[in-house]
């Protein structure tokens, strides 16, 4: 027969593995738990008592997640999160780099130190100063900056 110990074992490890693969703090709390009640079986407790122990410590570590160290974490991981998508653009101010023709829509500015393609009711020439007003497609729509 196998000792309860190694069930304990192959549970916490299994746990862990689910949470590495998900890294939500969905299954840690299992193995915390099934890691007492290994060292409770080694200990000699009853089966009883290590399956109560196991849910208890579960809960009780999965409680104290919710409310103490996952909005630490939410907190943290928002203080690092850097927009990567075009939208934080518009309201920027850039450069024409490349004059305007109002007509046919063509034109080119630097905004935060990349090219953009742009596209503007009324010319500009080279070296104007334009604000990013909104974004249709992979061009920039651009008005003279205030």
């Amino acid at each position: 027969m196998i000792s309860w110990w190694i069930i304990w074992l192959i549970i916490a490890i299994i746990m862990l593995i689910i949470e590495i693969a998900t890294t939500g703090l969905a299954t840690l709390w299992f193995a915390v738990g099934a890691i007492v009640a290994m060292i409770m079986d080694l200990c000699g407790a009853s089966v009883v008592s290590q399956i109560i122990v196991m849910a208890l410590v579960s809960i009780v570590c999965f409680t104290l997640c919710m409310i103490w160290i996952k909005p630490k974490l939410e907190s943290l991981r928002r203080k690092n999160v850097q927009k990567t998508n075009a939208d934080r653009l518009i309201g920027r101010e850039g450069v024409v780099i490349v004059p305007f023709d109002s007509v046919n829509g063509k034109g080119q500015v630097k905004v935060d130190g990349q090219i953009w393609s742009a596209k503007a009711e009324e010319d500009f020439s080279e070296g104007t100063k334009v604000t990013v007003k909104a974004i249709e497609g992979v061009k920039l729509v651009v008005g003279r900056a205030s």
